[in-house]
């Protein structure tokens, strides 16, 4: 037992693990919460501010008002959505789960736990929640549909009398009187009510108040319900007491429009809107009655927002923003009123909307009052501070929602470009020479220090960390690349790789639909493509699903290091970016032809769409006409039974289109009630060798079919069906490998694979199904694919699709027990593929790991120790079953990279070293070298040292050459 682990250690070098000076150097981590769900509620306590927000990440976190940092978090499972948040004091508790009956309590200020308590779920689907508190106690009531429970040191639920009705109630009202609930039902057209006594948890009174038809909602004031006729443009209220026998008023001079709740019901405060724009502070008194106490005029633009809270020193105060379009910017206005003060306090801020949203989507823009500060999160998903007319600090928190990114190398610095240029003249060369003459001191300083020291220039390691805003250019290693990433919010990030700043943002503009029909836009597909010179583009495929139903598809052309759209070209980077139309209909599949900037986009009717990056369309054109015969498009399709991968060629039928059109050519045979999940797409990069020496000097050859993808499958029936694994010939479907692996229960297939080369390696859950012996746990199974038997070569890389050997394959498997569940795997890619690869994958306990090709090595020898020349050819160790979870395998150490969903990797100009960028809720970027730096000196290499040994040799040598030829001609004299 203890060999195995003995060899298991030396496979695993300490170069694994990174050095304490190396962190925040070679990696960066941004800690993010999410879009808002909400408007963030400001809490304020002795040790400062903080606003708590939830999230459409499922994460409830607090921000430090002072810089906009992350005080503290906590992540939802999945399954475990917010269903609501309720903020009392130093308190914030949180409902989730299905029918919200899980209860959590935290400290507002430090996000310790108080309280986690599972509650009944309703017997029937959660309609209403809510949360109120019992003043000077710390008991809390819940509100769950029918079902009141109190959460104290008395424990007691009530049960509506009838728990089957459609009528839910929906909030909770706490005096010193009585507990009320208080519900609408639109169906019986009546107020529902019931009065509960809170120590005892006993009935009072139950009755229901009949409302007009075209009441919707309402809104609590105190101990007041107050809703809007929406009919006769009336206003009526009614005042809770333990009887409920109170009657309902209406107020009738005025033509009242819409309530709004701004969180104020303890204060008695509600915003009502009037017909004329105008709207009206609401104030509930203790004799029933509704009385206005502010006034806010109305405005010529678009509806106003409004908001409440409580200032550091416990007051209320309403606040209204509303927006004022001009034609360079976009004004937001505030007004806030504190009752019992003449007046309000205006103020107001320029938010550059061409970055932070569109006009369209200003109006669901949420926000909160700190003192004279405002918080406010915009349509894309950005929280910021503005303190007056000046922003604080901001979070762009749609970087949580990366739907789509890719790494883009720098192009070289202009005055290497320049060198490289050979239609010089003599006298260009001279003068050029001349001026950079002018840097020849800093130079030979910076080479005299690099000789003495061995030290690399610091920009050389470091690639202006902490200064992005340096020139784009690419530096000696490759280490600084820009990050294009798309969100689900509509918006584009440059970052840099070297520290993680957003170089730049831009908002995808939404087209013809921007012009009063509006729409959102999702990124499906981008691609990196050669621009001018050695510089790159973007290519962005989004598809564009307007409000009235239809979906288009757009692609945007991006210039990398600016933003700037490159077709169609513009002048101003500061408006909406704004793309081509390039299908009129959703996108099926789009592809980039290898070696080529030509993409093929197919939409629903399969016609072949092509896009070139440059203006000669008819390249492209010819291209495809010249590859059409080779090229086969696997993708799936949607039939009766479920999703299956289907095969397309391309041809050119005149008579039916101006276009190439795809037709099936094959179809992937799966089991009954067995279909296909996803598609995973082989890593492409260079191939250094193409064989594997064995330690008996024979070879296997490595099987390099380029068609091959892996297609990932699940069964109809949740339970007893499994999930299936395929490696699938693209050009005729033939299955070159397959696995059933179990389903473990679950609703889908957790099941993650990549593939690079002739190596697949997958990983699931075994938990049902074991026979006597087996463990269940994570299991990783890797798989090398062969030619065939040793020393045979039947050429998979060259031999055509439709050949007999293309379908002879041996693959050898081996699987490992693995000690933490996977959200997302790839593996490492370096510039010539020469390097030895590693897996990259993130754990369900937020690290990415990366774990050595030699420990997934299939061939590693069972119940036996390798020989001699397996160590030195192959290095085999013994096999053992558990992958050993070494912190130094850690390549994230100790950050908490949370609920990472892709990994992608790019080469370096190193070939030692790889960049791989996880993102999720949080980014996540590192260097990793799997066979170590071996194409640079170790910066504590020294090299001082060595110089100053060989200064020392040669100047011995100087001063002994004289000296021995002297002798030797001495010599020759008495010879």
């Amino acid at each position: 037992m203890f060999l195995p682990l003995f060899g298991l250690l030396l496979c695993n070098p300490l170069v694994l693990a990174i050095h304490e000076s190396d962190v925040g150097v070679i990696d960066w981590h941004k800690k993010l919460i999410g879009v808002p769900l909400a408007a963030p509620v400001v809490h304020h306590g002795e040790n400062g501010s903080v606003l708590l927000v939830p999230t459409a990440s499922n994460v409830l976190a607090a921000l430090n008002t002072t810089d906009g940092s992350v005080a503290w978090r906590y992540l939802f499972d999945a399954a475990d959505d917010i269903a609501s948040l309720h903020v009392d004091g130093d308190v914030v508790v949180a409902l989730s789960g299905q029918g919200a009956s899980m209860l959590r309590s935290f400290e507002a200020l430090t996000g310790l736990m108080a309280l986690e308590k599972r509650l009944d779920a309703p017997a029937v689907p959660s309609a209403g929640v809510d949360v109120c508190f019992e003043p000077n106690t710390g008991a809390m009531f819940t509100l769950n549909t029918h079902t009141i429970t109190r959460v104290g040191e008395v424990h007691w639920t009530w049960e509506a009398p009838d728990k089957r009705s459609v009528m839910p109630y929906s909030k909770l009202v706490h005096t010193g009187a009585a507990l009320y609930a208080v519900g609408l039902s639109q169906q019986s057209a009546s107020l529902h009510l019931a009065a509960i006594d809170p120590i005892t948890g006993t009935q009072i009174q139950t009755a229901w108040k009949h409302l007009p038809p075209s009441v919707s909602s309402f809104v609590l004031a105190g101990d007041i319900a107050v809703w809007v006729d929406h009919a006769k443009e009336s206003l009526g209220f009614i005042q809770l007491i333990p009887s409920l026998k109170a009657s309902i008023r209406t107020e009738k001079a005025l033509k009242w429009y819409a309530l709004v709740d701004v969180g104020l019901q303890k204060s008695s405060l509600v915003v009502a809107v009037l017909t004329n724009g105008e709207a009206r502070v609401l104030q509930g008194r203790e004799d029933g009655v509704i009385e206005s106490i502010h006034s806010f005029p109305a405005n010529d633009g678009p509806q106003s927002l409004f908001a409440g809270g409580l200032d550091k020193d416990g007051a209320p105060y309403v606040a209204r923003l509303w927006t004022t379009v001009s034609n360079v910017s976009f004004m937001f206005l505030l007004e806030i009123y504190t009752p019992g003060q003449e007046g309000a306090v205006k103020s107001f801020i320029l938010l550059d909307t061409y970055k932070h949203g569109t006009v369209s989507h200003v109006c669901r823009c949420q926000l909160a009052v700190d003192g004279t500060r405002l918080v406010i999160t915009t349509s894309t998903g950005a929280i910021q501070l503005w303190e007056q007319e000046q922003m604080v600090w901001g979070r762009e928190e749609a970087l949580a929602t990366i739907d789509v990114a890719a790494f883009v190398e720098l192009p070289l610095p202009e005055h290497v470009v320049k060198v490289g240029l050979g239609s010089e003249s003599f006298v260009t060369r001279l003068i050029r020479q001349i001026g950079d003459a002018k840097d020849f001191p800093s130079y030979a300083a910076a080479f005299a220090q690099r000789f003495v020291t061995g030290a690399p220039p610091r920009e050389e390691v470091v690639v202006s960390a902490h200064n992005h805003t340096a020139s784009l250019s690419r530096d000696a290693f490759g280490f600084k690349q820009v990050l294009v990433a798309a969100t689900a919010y509509g918006s584009v990030f440059g970052l840099d790789t070297a520290s993680g700043a957003v170089l730049w943002t831009r908002v995808l503009g939404l087209g013809w639909a921007g012009e009063g029909v509006g729409a959102m836009v999702k990124p499906v597909k981008i691609f990196v493509l050669n621009g001018e010179g050695d510089a790159k583009d973007v290519v962005l495929i989004a598809q564009r699903k307007a409000n009235n139903n239809l979906v288009d598809t757009v692609l945007f052309r991006i210039d990398p290091l600016t933003g700037a759209s490159i077709s169609p070209t513009e002048e101003n980077t500061e408006r909406l970016l704004q793309g081509t139309d390039v299908i009129a209909g959703p996108l099926v599949e789009a592809f980039l032809i290898p070696e080529s900037d030509v993409i093929i986009l197919i939409d629903e009717f399969f016609q072949v769409h092509t896009i070139n990056p440059y203006p000669d369309t008819e390249d492209s054109a010819a291209l495809i006409a010249r590859l059409a015969p080779n090229l086969y498009l696997p993708f799936l399709e949607n039939f009766s039974e479920g999703p299956r991968v289907v095969g397309h060629g391309l041809k050119l039928d005149p008579n039916l289109s101006e276009k190439h059109v795809a037709f099936r050519t094959w179809g992937l045979s799966l089991p009954p009630g067995e279909t296909a999940k996803t598609i995973v797409k082989p890593r492409l990069g260079p191939i250094a060798s193409l064989g594997k020496v064995l330690g008996n000097r024979t070879t296997l050859y490595k099987y390099l079919n380029p068609r091959m993808f892996v297609v990932l499958t699940q069964g109809t029936d949740a339970v007893a069906s499994g999930c299936g694994v395929y490696v699938v010939d693209g050009a005729k479907g033939s299955v070159l490998y397959s696995a059933v692996v179990p389903r473990a229960g679950s609703e889908v297939c957790d099941v993650h694979a990549t593939l690079t080369e002739n190596w697949l390696v997958y990983h699931y859950y075994e938990g049902a199904g074991l026979e006597d012996g087996e463990t269940k746990g994570w299991r990783i199974v890797t798989v090398e694919l062969y030619e065939g038997s040793l020393d045979e070569k039947t050429r998979s890389s060259d031999m055509s699709a439709f050949a007999v050997e293309s379908v002879n394959v041996e693959a050898l498997e081996q699987s490992y027990l693995f000690a933490h569940g996977v959200t997302a795997i790839t593996s490492t890619s370096t510039k010539f593929g020469i390097t030895s690869k590693d897996i990259i994958v993130a754990t369900q306990n937020n690290k990415i790991h990366a774990i050595p090709r030699r420990l997934l090595n299939p061939r590693r020898p069972q119940n036996r120790k390798p020989t001699a020349e397996e160590q030195q050819e192959e290095q085999l160790i013994p096999y053992d079953v558990v992958l050993p979870d070494d912190p130094r395998s850690t390549i994230s150490h100790n950050y908490e990279v949370a609920n990472t969903r892709n990994i992608i990797a790019s080469p370096a100009l190193l070939e030692s070293t790889s960049l791989v960028f996880a993102y999720g809720l949080d980014l996540f970027l590192t260097r990793v070298a799997p066979s170590s730096t071996f194409d640079i000196l170790n910066k504590n290499f020294n090299k001082a040292q060595l110089v100053l040994t060989v200064s020392g040799l040669a100047l011995g040598i100087a001063i002994a050459k004289p000296m021995v030829r002297r002798k030797r001609l001495r010599e020759r004299w008495y010879q």
